[in-house]
């Protein structure tokens, strides 16, 4: 093996090396099986040995504790048939979950094996103590990471880093002006009715929000500008996450995200101890986002001065 191009692919070929290994360890089993004048087919072994010793299994079962597909298991059950090693049977409580055992000539086969199997088992033991590690509960390890958040879970959040980098977060600007009240007039006519606060806020901006303590963000992605949100100041100790609006075009470009997290770090930044928001059930993926940031609520309508129905969810800082 070339060391260098090993180091350079390794964790890219990360999958085939351990699908190699599997591969080649079944290979030698299969050319000592073959020595020794066995003729049946190492990988039906485990089905056998399991069988051995557990005395009867469902095809769940055996997929489980052999960690093999059920449609390997079904397959190799049927060969297993097949050459007369096993039987199956209905179960007496269930018709439909059927269980597999040995038979009288699987018995005896593996009683004629027996040598060939604990041989199996001793070498495999050897080398797992020699190579230095605890290969099982290593690969419990990687297996339980995977069950916590999936390769495709783990996918999915490199590419919304990406996206997240590319997002610039840039702060109020009298020439915003009109973006910011444009971009809310957008989602706000979608959703419901522009009501009289909403206007005070998106007319007024400078006066409503950034004079009393508070900062707009915009969001910009390829110099265009395609979100904004309002940190504006409750009291002393609590921001409100507000006005927060992403272009159609932008929505699952981590726009939204950023735009959050600029509010809550201004928030931070000035000592306070809560974030809150008011919003409506109606704002699904507001909502799930939310959530992912730490906002907790008890889902209750609140009374406000917008005719909308809302909730209010809250983020403690500290």
């Amino acid at each position: 093996m070339n060391n260098k191009a090993f180091e350079e692919i390794k964790y890219f070929n990360f999958a085939n090396y351990l699908k190699k290994l599997g591969e080649s360890l079944q290979k030698d089993i299969s050319d000592v099986c073959k020595k020794r004048n066995s003729n049946l087919d190492p990988s039906l072994f485990p089905i056998l040995y399991y069988l051995n010793l557990f005395e009867k299994s469902t095809v769940q079962n055996l997929a489980d504790n052999l960690q093999i597909t059920h449609p390997a298991v079904i397959q190799s059950l049927r060969k297993l048939n097949k050459l007369g090693l096993i039987e199956t049977r209905s179960g007496t409580q269930d018709k439909r979950e059927s269980h597999s055992f040995l038979s009288k000539k699987g018995k005896q086969f593996l009683k004629e094996e027996q040598d060939l199997f604990n041989d199996i088992e001793e070498v495999n033991k050897e080398i797992i103590s020699e190579s230095g590690y605890d290969v099982f509960n290593m690969i419990d390890s990687v297996k339980n990471l995977l069950t916590q958040n999936s390769y495709a879970q783990r996918m999915d959040e490199k590419v919304k880093q990406k996206l997240m980098k590319s997002v610039e977060i840039i702060t109020y600007n009298k020439k915003y002006k009109e973006i910011f009240k444009k971009l809310n007039y957008e989602w706000l006519e979608e959703y419901f009715n522009v009501e009289d606060k909403d206007e005070k806020l998106l007319n007024e901006p400078e006066k409503y929000i950034i004079k009393k303590g508070g900062q707009i963000f915009f969001a910009r992605i390829n110099n265009e500008i395609v979100g904004t949100s309002a940190a504006i100041k409750i009291d002393r100790q609590t921001y409100e996450l507000s006005k927060m609006a992403v272009t159609k075009k932008a929505q699952g470009k981590q726009a939204g995200k950023k735009l959050a997290l600029a509010v809550i770090g201004f928030a931070y930044s000035k000592n306070a101890k809560y974030v809150t928001l008011l919003t409506n059930k109606k704002l699904y993926s507001a909502i799930n986002l939310y959530k992912k940031l730490g906002f907790e609520t008890n889902n209750e309508e609140e009374k406000s001065n917008y005719e909308r129905k809302v909730f209010r969810m809250t983020l403690l800082l500290q």
